[in-house]
Parts: C-alpha cells; structure tokens; sequence
C-alpha cells in the first residue's frame, strides 16, 4: 500500500498542517469558490499519486455504471409546440460513467487520500461549513468519473 504522504503533494498543499502555508491554500481555494463556484489544485496529487489512482482507476473500470441518452441543454422533453431552432429542440448525444466506490479497496490509493488524515477537515474548512458530514449524501462516496474513449465507454 502507497501511503497518503507519497500521494499527496503535502508541500504543496499542507491540508494536515495548521499554519500561514495551509492558510494560504484555504485563502485561494476559498477565493477561486467564491468567483467560479469551483476550485482545481493543481498539483494536489504527486506524480506517483497520479500513476497510482490511474492505474487503480483503470483496473476496476470494467465496473464503471454507464448510461447514454439524448438531451438538450435543459434536460427536458421536445415540445413540438416550440418552433424547431430553438434551443429547447436542440438535442445532442449524452453519455456518463462512473465507477463507484464499492469497487475500490479499503487500502488502495484512492482510499488512501480519501480518508488521509486531515482531509475531511481541509474540505470544510475550503467551504466554510461550520458541519461537515463526509456521508449525508448517500451517493457522495468516493467515485470516478469516466472519460469517453469517443465510441462508447471502454
């Protein structure tokens, strides 16, 4: 099992470690919320971090729920009482996938950084949230998204 410290890029992102360089990271992620509505760390994963989830990644992926419909823009119904250029009768080709949780070991890598000490703790603190309860939702276990491969999922 590859620990957390190797995954994380802890130098970067001090997320276990009360201090101005953690504080500084809060400062950013909390500003980059505030104007986009989402923050990206870039970095936050070392190298053999990412080599290690992609590979965990890839060797469950044969587990991955995936789904593929047509829709527009809204997610809503054609209505035929609308004239056909607008963008409500405009429809495309969807598809999503992801792996969920379940199949991802207990000591893998993803866990690994999932319930690395101090993560939970860094989220709330990024969100401000005064509680932060990692399972409300029942579906916000750790999942991966899957990249099309352009014709289907792999």
């Amino acid at each position: 099992m590859m620990s957390a410290e190797r995954l994380i890029d802890l130098a970067r992102y001090p997320i276990n470690i009360a201090g101005p360089a953690r504080d500084t990271v809060l400062a950013r992620v909390r500003d980059d919320l505030a104007r986009d509505g989402c923050a990206v760390l870039k970095g936050f994963l070392t190298s053999d971090g990412i080599k290690a989830l992609t590979k965990e990644a890839d060797s469950v992926s044969d587990h991955g729920h995936k789904s593929f419909s047509r829709t527009n823009a809204y997610f809503t119904k054609d209505d035929p009482t609308l004239a056909s250029d607008d963008p409500r009768r405009q429809f495309f080709e969807r598809s999503n996938a992801f792996i969920p949780a379940d199949k991802f070991v207990k000591d893998g890598p993803l866990r690994s950084v999932h319930d690395f000490e101090g993560f939970d703790r860094f989220i709330q603190d990024c969100l401000q949230e005064e509680k932060f309860h990692r399972y409300a939702d029942p579906l916000a276990d750790v999942i991966v998204n899957m990249a099309d491969e352009g014709n289907g999922f792999p």
